[in-house]
């Protein structure tokens, strides 16, 4: 009986493992990559119904955050915020209503231009 017991538990949390690892393929993300040998302080990214905020990104390093399926559309608006200032809000790529898969990458190069790119991780 103990031992159906902890294969039935074992099975669950496989499969629980499995399906967060499919949703959060699907889910839409904003992923910032700090190319820079500068510390990032914010960078502030708007979608359409929300907005993302990144906190302190050290240089060298990356950090995503995952959003809503249920966007309005509308273009993505971005700002970053460095220890020495900030650079001037911009706008990238674009958002569609239950996006699966999507990617956005703002890339913040060593001479801190910011670059942007839309893919799928699918």
């Amino acid at each position: 009986m103990v031992k159906k017991s902890i294969i039935g538990l074992v099975v669950l949390l496989v499969l629980l493992t499995a399906s967060l690892g499919v949703y959060l393929m699907g889910s839409p993300e904003v992923v910032v990559v700090n190319q820079s040998n500068q510390n990032i302080n914010e960078v502030t990214v708007k979608v359409p119904s929300s907005r993302i905020v990144f906190a302190s990104i050290s240089p060298k390093s990356e950090s995503r955050i995952f959003y809503s399926w249920s966007e309005a559309e509308g273009s993505y608006e971005y700002q970053v915020s460095f220890a020495g200032g900030s650079s001037q809000p911009a706008k990238c790529g674009y958002v569609t209503h239950h996006e699966i898969g999507k990617r956005l990458t703002l890339i913040i190069h060593a001479d801190l231009t910011v670059t942007c790119d839309e893919s799928s991780k699918l």
